[in-house]
């Protein structure tokens, strides 16, 4: 999920998928051949993008911008604005 979240956020925040995939072979080519990369991929991104994937109320992490079946990943704009900021909150007003 983090290197799913990295690699959108050094992509811009969303890419297809098939970039972010290949991004996170990228970093893996220094371990051993990693043949179920992909669908590892898709099952957390899937997991992580549901309505209902937030536990104790936490928010999903990742969206599909053009709707479901679309291949194109997105960080939420939450989850992008924490990422960016470090974590540190923004105050209103």
């Amino acid at each position: 999920m983090g290197e799913i979240a990295e690699a959108l956020l050094n992509l811009g925040g969303a890419a297809h998928r098939d970039q972010v995939i290949a991004r996170l072979e990228e970093n893996r080519r220094q371990d051993s051949a990693d043949l179920d990369l992909r669908a590892r991929a898709v099952a957390v991104f899937d997991a992580h993008s549901r309505s209902d994937a937030g536990y104790g109320g936490v928010q999903p992490l990742f969206r599909r911008p053009f709707g479901p079946g679309a291949y194109r990943w997105a960080l939420t704009a939450e989850a992008e604005a924490f990422l960016r900021t470090g974590g540190r909150q923004r105050r209103h007003g």
